[in-house]
């Protein structure tokens, strides 16, 4: 796997009330941010940080897809989660000294935004809205873990393959062709389930319409699929 170093960019930062994390936060303190952003890019495989290191940077994914990972002392590797595009990946440092809990690794081509970590955590102190909004960051990536949870103990792989299928359909379309935004060994370790697992859900999905080559996927009847996630 390449796993070359990241390329410091010299792009433009966003506008950051465009994101997410930064929707509710005063303008004051978006000026003060703006002036430590910093976007880079990483190829496929790129280590973002490294479980273990100093928390030095608040990261967000503008482009691209960021596999998080726990790393065992054996050096077995669990994927904690995949992050988009809007995301922050880990969470901001509430004191000195911190590490990262998780590593973080691009899926292909990523672009990322990094605030300095010790600016960031002296401006949540300074600012009500920020530090809220990163509170409710926080509770919106525990609900999604609860709800993630609650689909591994409740669904079998053929309902979860659909929910993660649905999950990818553009509101509003009935019928839909896109393309998986990562491999089908991505998938099945997101899923909770063996590759050969997941290869059998495929195939059952075929007989509700739903239509695979490699990446590629057509979605004949959105509702249809809807009812195989009960």
């Amino acid at each position: 796997m390449n796993r070359r170093n990241s390329r410091a960019t010299l792009a433009e930062p966003p506008a950051l009330r465009d994101l997410p994390l930064f929707a509710s936060v005063d303008s004051e303190t978006l000026a003060r941010l703006a002036l430590e952003a910093k976007v880079e890019t990483f190829d496929e495989g790129a280590a973002i940080f490294r479980q273990g290191d100093l928390v030095n940077a608040v990261v967000i994914v503008l482009h691209g897809y960021v596999k998080v990972l726990r790393i065992a002392s054996s050096g077995d590797e669990t994927l904690v989660g995949i992050c988009s595009d809007g995301e922050t990946v880990g969470e901001p440092p509430s004191g000195a000294n911190e590490t990262y809990r998780v590593s973080a690794e691009a899926i292909g081509p990523t672009s990322v935004l990094k605030f300095p970590a010790a600016r960031f955590s002296r401006l949540m102190k300074e600012s009500p809205s920020l530090c809220a909004a990163v509170v409710q960051d926080a509770k919106d990536k525990i609900v999604a873990l609860v709800t993630e949870i609650e689909a591994l103990k409740a669904q079998n792989a053929d309902q979860r393959l659909a929910s993660f299928i649905l999950s990818l359909c553009p509101p509003g379309e009935e019928q839909c062709r896109f393309r998986l935004p990562y491999d089908k060994r991505l998938i099945a370790a997101r899923l909770g389930v063996k590759q050969e697992t997941l290869s059998r859900a495929f195939a059952k999905l075929r007989e509700h319409g739903v239509r695979t080559e490699t990446r590629d996927v057509l979605v004949e009847s959105v509702s249809r699929l809807a009812e195989q996630c009960d």
